[in-house]
C-alpha cells in the first residue's frame, strides 16, 4: 500500500510502520505507529582468569557465560585445535565425548585432567550480529617420583639366592620406574633373570658373583625424576655334599672282593667347588682323574675297579671354593660274596608250649653280612636282638625266650631279617596247652529202646583241641547172644549208634 512506508532498518535497530484501522458500522479511524525492535551482538560475561590450575588426575571446569540478542551460541576450542560443541559432542560417540561435557550455559567440564590436557582453551560465544571469545591457559600440576625408603642403599645375598631390590615411588601421574643394571644395561621389563614387579621392585634369581655391583632404580613421570642406587654385595655359597648341609660327613660302604664300587661326592656350591679325593695310603687325587684302577670322574664320584682287601679304609673327598670347604668321609669295608638272608627253616610253625613253662621260638638265619633279626609280638610290639624284658629274652642268634608261658602270650609271633642285599619274614604261631577237660556229664543212667537211635554226648575243651574217643564199657546180659554197635559222628564229642541184639 503506497500509504505505509517502507520499514527502515538499521544494524542494531529495527523500526517498522504499522497502520492500525478501527473500522465502525457508522465510519473509520487511522493511526500510525512506530515499533522499535533491537537486537545485541554476543558478548562473554564475567571473563575468568587467563590461567587455571588443575591437579594431575582431577576434574576441572571451565565457565563461559554469553549474553546476546539472539542469544549466542557457545563452543570451545581444545588445546589440539579442535573445537567442542553441543552438536559435536551429540554426534560423536568416541572417547573425547565421553571425557568432554559442554553443559548448555556454556561450561565445559572434564573428567581425570592428563598431562595432554594442559594448554589453551578458547571459548567462542556467536550470533547473527557478532562473536566474542574468552582464553583461557590451563595448567595441569603433577607430583614429581619420590622412591619410598631411599636410605637402604646396600643389599648382600648369598649366591645361589634371589636378591630383591625395592624400588617403590609416589607421584603423580604414575612414575614409569627402569632400572641400570652394573653391566650399563637397562631393564624396562622382565627378562630370564630380572623381573620387574609392578611396584618397580627388581629380582634377580639365582644371584652370582658377576650379579654384584651397582643397580640404579631410576623412576620418571612428567614432573621429574628421582633415583635409588643400590650395592649388591654376592657371597660365595659354601659346598654340600650329595645335599648335605654338614661341614663334615661319615658314612660307611660295603663292597664286595673283585667287584666295582662307585661312590658319590656331588658337590654344589658358588663358585663351582673343586672336587679332591684323599685315598687311604694319603695319595691326593683331583677331579678329573683317570687311573687303570681308580677313576675321579668331572662330578666328582670316585670308582674302584677289582675291589681288594687292602682297599679297606677311609676315603676322604674334600670340595673347596671361596665360600669354604666341606669333607665327606667315607669308611669302605670289603666282604666276600654278599648274600640276602635266608632262614634255615622257611617255613611257619606252629609251635605249643605248656602252661607256667619257658618256650623259645627260633629263627636261624644266614646272610652276608649277618643280618639282623627283629620279632614282632602279637600285640604289635617290636623286639631287636639282645633285648631283655622280665617277660622276654631276644638272642643274638635270633631266638625269643617267653621265661613263662600263659594264655595270654599265645599269638602269632613274626621273625623278620634284614641285611644290606635282602629282608625276608616268616610266622610263628604260638599256643599255650591246656588239659583236656569235659564240659558236661549224665545225669544218671541213659537208657536206650532197643533198634532206636541213642545219642551220648561228651563235649569237651583244652589246647590243642583234644581228640575224644569210646569205649564200650557195657556188660552184655544173660538174654543177648552178642550186641552191634554202630557209631556215627554228629558233632565233636557227640556219637550216635544202634543197638541190636
Amino acid at each position: 500500500d503506497p500509504f505505509f512506508p517502507p520499514p527502515l532498518w538499521s544494524f542494531k535497530h529495527c523500526l517498522l510502520w504499522f497502520s492500525h484501522k478501527s473500522l465502525l458500522q457508522i465510519g473509520e479511524d487511522l493511526i500510525l505507529m512506530k515499533v522499535s525492535i533491537t537486537m545485541k551482538p554476543a558478548k562473554i560475561d564475567h571473563k575468568e582468569q587467563f590461567k587455571k590450575l588443575v591437579p594431575y588426575g582431577k576434574d576441572f571446569r571451565v565457565d563461559c557465560k554469553a549474553s546476546g540478542s539472539p542469544t549466542p551460541a557457545i563452543s570451545w576450542g581444545l588445546p589440539d585445535g579442535t573445537v567442542v560443541n553441543n552438536v559435536m559432542l551429540a554426534d560423536d560417540s568416541g572417547h573425547r565425548a565421553r571425557r568432554y561435557v559442554l553443559f548448555h550455559n556454556g561450561t565445559l567440564h572434564l573428567n581425570k585432567a592428563g598431562v595432554a590436557e594442559g594448554g589453551d582453551y578458547t571459548c567462542y560465544a556467536q550470533n547473527t550480529l557478532g562473536r566474542d571469545e574468552m582464553k583461557i591457559h590451563v595448567t595441569v600440576v603433577v607430583a614429581a617420583p619420590q622412591i619410598k625408603h631411599n636410605h637402604k642403599t646396600h643389599v648382600a645375598v648369598t649366591a645361589g639366592d634371589t636378591a630383591l631390590l625395592d624400588c617403590e615411588a609416589a607421584g603423580e601421574p604414575r612414575a614409569q620406574i627402569f632400572w641400570l643394571l652394573p653391566s650399563g644395561e637397562m631393564i624396562s621389563s622382565s627378562t630370564d633373570r630380572h623381573s620387574l614387579h609392578a611396584n618397580g621392585s627388581l629380582s634377580i634369581s639365582q644371584a652370582g658373583l658377576l650379579d654384584a655391583g651397582e643397580y640404579l632404580c631410576v623412576a620418571r613421570n612428567p614432573g621429574g625424576d628421582d633415583s635409588k642406587l643400590y650395592r649388591l654385595a654376592v657371597a660365595a655359597k659354601p659346598p654340600i655334599i650329595n645335599g648335605l648341609h654338614r661341614n663334615r660327613t661319615i658314612m660307611k660302604v660295603t663292597a664286595v672282593r673283585h667287584s666295582k664300587k662307585h661312590i658319590d661326592c656331588r658337590a654344589e656350591g658358588t663358585p663351582p667347588p673343586q672336587i679332591m679325593w684323599i685315598m687311604p695310603d694319603n695319595i691326593f687325587l683331583t677331579a678329573p682323574y683317570y687311573g687303570s684302577r681308580i677313576v675321579v670322574h668331572k662330578n666328582g664320584t670316585l670308582e674302584i675297579r677289582n675291589i681288594r682287601p687292602s682297599d679297606m679304609g677311609d676315603f676322604i673327598c674334600v670340595a673347596r671354593n671361596d665360600g669354604g670347604e666341606t669333607v665327606l668321609v667315607v669308611q669302605l669295608e670289603v666282604t666276600e660274596m654278599l648274600r640276602r638272608p635266608m632262614f634255615k627253616n622257611p617255613f611257619n610253625e606252629k609251635i605249643i608250649a605248656k602252661p607256667g613253662k619257658p618256650i623259645t621260638l627260633n629263627c636261624s638265619v644266614d646272610g652276608n653280612p649277618p643280618p639282623d633279626i627283629s620279632w614282632m609280638l602279637p600285640n604289635g610290639t617290636w623286639f631287636s636282638s639282645s633285648i631283655r624284658t622280665p617277660q622276654f629274652v631276644t638272642g643274638s642268634s635270633g631266638t625269643l625266650t617267653i621265661a613263662s608261658a600263659q594264655s595270654q602270650h599265645a599269638g602269632r609271633y613274626r621273625c623278620a631279617a634284614r641285611n644290606q642285599v635282602g629282608y625276608i619274614e616268616k610266622l610263628l604261631l604260638l599256643e599255650v596247652a591246656q588239659r583236656p577237660r569235659i564240659l558236661s556229664q549224665p545225669a544218671g543212667l541213659v537208657r536206650g529202646v532197643s533198634g532206636e537211635p541213642l545219642a551220648l554226648h561228651c563235649p569237651a575243651e583244652g589246647s590243642p583241641r583234644p581228640q575224644i574217643t569210646w569205649e564200650n564199657l557195657f556188660p552184655c546180659p544173660h538174654s543177648c547172644i552178642f550186641i552191634f554197635f554202630y557209631f556215627y559222628l554228629l558233632s565233636p564229642g557227640m556219637f550216635q549208634y544202634f543197638l541190636f541184639l
